[in-house]
């Protein structure tokens, strides 16, 4: 049966009057019932939110209760239509509450305990003893990469600066790319996926990357941009990873590592002290 629109507004003004009742007669005193649950007064007022316009209450209110309602009946129906296997979660809530805490304190003895300064040599070493881990799936390629907008006015000027060799035709080149440039990279030691160049020069698509070799320059037109690529390095996939494409994974293997063996070492010595003071026992 719904309830009449001043009952609702009535209610809103018994949950305001009530702050000033002793917290034990909040729980005795009820806003609604749902089958076999309630909806004390105070429970519905932890769970109203007030808006700005006074006008909507009693709505807000009549909303929150038959929200309320609504669950309560759900869950009380699927007790009855469950099997008892089913309905025995409790075992699983205590299990992933027990991991959820293990997974906190283990974050925090990390974070308090954990070396992550890794050397150089800890890096090749690391590099040196797992080399099958380190095979190209894709090809990567070291590149200078430039897109230029067609239109652009300097475009001849930098096409020549391109194959510029004294550092200061290179300053030049690279003030004239950070005004008029699309997009352009220019760091020798960086490799990257030749699949992300591909995405950046659609025509370069067209070519066999056997055919994109150490050495080689590409020069593509297109209604809206000049791109020119010359191919510093290339390595092919199926072969060996370089170390420095590599060195973020390796300190990030070598990271987990630590943390791995630091978390085993601390239960370790827990369970020892268990047995030096007697609190572990085997029966």
């Amino acid at each position: 049966m719904r309830l009449p629109l001043y009952i609702y507004l009535l209610l809103f003004s018994v949950l305001i009057s009530c702050n000033s009742k002793p917290s034990h007669q909040h729980n005795t005193e009820l806003a609604a019932k749902a089958g076999e649950q309630e909806l004390s007064k105070i429970e519905l007022q932890d769970n109203f939110i007030a808006p700005a316009n006074s006008k909507d209450s009693a709505y807000i209110i009549k909303r929150t209760i038959e929200s309320w309602a609504t669950e309560a009946l759900f869950y009380q129906e699927a007790l009855t239509k469950l099997t008892e296997d089913e309905i025995q979660v409790q075992r699983q809530v205590d299990e992933y509450k027990k991991t959820l805490i293990n997974h906190i304190y283990q974050s925090r003895i990390v974070e308090a305990n954990l070396d992550t300064l890794i050397s150089k040599d800890e890096i090749q070493q690391y590099y040196e003893g797992h080399r099958e881990n380190f095979i190209l799936k894709d090809n990567i390629v070291k590149v200078n990469y430039y897109k230029i907008p067609a239109k652009v006015k300097a475009l001849n000027k930098m096409k020549r600066l391109f194959y510029a060799i004294s550092p200061k035709d290179i300053d030049q080149l690279q003030t004239l790319c950070t005004q008029y440039a699309e997009n352009y990279f220019t760091n020798d030691s960086t490799w990257l996926y030749l699949d992300d160049i591909k995405k950046e020069i659609p025509k370069l698509k067209d070519q066999e990357d056997y055919t994109i070799g150490k050495g080689r320059v590409f020069e593509f037109t297109d209604e809206l941009y000049y791109y020119f690529l010359k191919i510093k390095d290339v390595k092919v996939k199926n072969g060996l990873s370089p170390l420095n494409f590599e060195k973020q994974n390796i300190k990030n293997f070598i990271i987990n590592s630590r943390k791995t063996q630091l978390i085993k070492q601390y239960k370790q010595q827990l369970l020892q002290k268990a047995k030096d003071d007697k609190s572990f026992l085997v029966y």
